[in-house]
Parts: C-alpha cells; structure tokens; sequence
C-alpha cells in the first residue's frame, strides 16, 4: 500500500459537527477511499486524508478483512462493524462509536 496513492485518491467532503456525542458547531472533514471504503476524520482536509491513510493501513493489515475501518487518528482506528447492520445515519453511527 502506497499511503501518497491512498492520500490523493480520497473523495473528501465536509459534514456538520453533529458527528460528535455531545455535537458541535466546527465542521469535521471526511475522507473516504473508493478502495476499501475505509474512512478518515478530521478537523480539516489533510488530516481526514492523513487519517484515512491510517484506517487503509489497519485494512490491509490481515487480508480476510471484509469491513472498512474509520480512523480520527493514529491509535483511534476502528473497524467500522455497523456497516449494514441498521438503516442509522452516518452520523448516528459514529456518535455511537465515538460515545464509547
């Protein structure tokens, strides 16, 4: 896995603080790879990016892994086992994760 091929490839969006447990008024930035479908989160672009690169890192890691991993930092990588297991938003999915 080239990290600069994961980083540049990224589809990267803005969403509402309302991702965090307590909400916030700062929006977060989030990256995903059309890949693995792995996700990144961060307070601005290049560290969702920077954060994706960490969550494609975990995926590859064991290559049995069918479920994408989200990360919002370096040693806060986690997989992403909500996936299709309920109709919840995004956001109330990582409310939960993030709440834990």
């Amino acid at each position: 896995m080239d990290p600069e091929t994961v980083f540049e490839r990224a589809d990267v969006s803005r969403r509402p603080g309302d991702l965090l447990p307590r909400g916030s008024d700062e929006t977060k930035w989030i990256a995903t790879d059309p890949e693995t479908d792995c996700r990144g989160v961060g307070d601005f672009e290049q560290a969702a990016r920077t954060n994706l690169v960490y969550a494609v890192q975990a995926y590859r890691e064991d290559p049995e892994h069918t479920v994408p991993f989200m990360s919002a930092g370096k040693d806060q990588t986690f997989e992403m086992h909500w996936l299709g297991t309920d109709d919840a938003s995004l956001a109330d999915r990582l409310q939960d994760l993030l709440s834990r």
